[in-house]
């Protein structure tokens, strides 16, 4: 079971811990080398995103950092562009999955977002796998790449229109 809160400033430690895993630094953007300067201005909210949180395992009621998600825009039409990163020590226990629909409640109550979008490249499984589970369905190739390593590959946005309470959908 996973849970989110806001990140903070002593959260830098062990998120500069996590991104010195090679999965994360071939999957996403962050800076290679990564060093502790960088979770510093990262978990002092010094980059541009919309939202960020951290990912808690929870277990017996204390949790344990495993990962972020973050919304990092909502464009003009409500979509909400969102990226997330599990540390190896919290892969393989749906914290991705669990995070996604997690954002998508908070998401319900944020009038300017009416959708949620992970652009994944297309060999990024792991990523592919728990976008499905939360109920992200491929919408399409996506018009940027993604980082698999050095290089840029290919990649399809996953996406998941929200409802509001009564079953309807927003923008409707």
């Amino acid at each position: 079971m996973h849970m989110l809160r806001e990140i903070q400033s002593s959260d830098a430690q062990w998120i500069f811990d996590a991104c010195q895993d090679s999965e994360i630094q071939y999957w996403t953007t962050v800076p290679r080398p990564y060093l502790i300067e960088h979770a510093q201005s990262f978990a002092n909210g010094e980059f541009p995103e919309y939202k960020i949180w951290v990912i808690e395992n929870i277990e017996n009621g204390i949790g344990a950092p495993v990962g972020v998600i973050s919304i990092h825009t909502v464009d003009d039409d409500g979509v909400a562009e969102i990226g997330y990163w599990i540390a190896p020590w919290g892969r393989g226990h749906g914290a991705s999955a669990d995070a996604i629909e997690l954002v998508a409640q908070y998401a319900q109550d944020d009038s300017k977002i009416l959708s949620l979008q992970a652009c994944i490249s297309d060999l990024n499984s792991a990523s592919q796998k728990a976008a499905r589970a939360a109920g992200l369905l491929p919408a399409g190739c996506a018009s940027k790449n993604c980082p698999a390593g050095e290089a840029q590959t290919s990649a399809t946005n996953y996406r998941r229109e929200l409802s509001v309470s009564g079953g309807h959908l927003r923008g409707l």
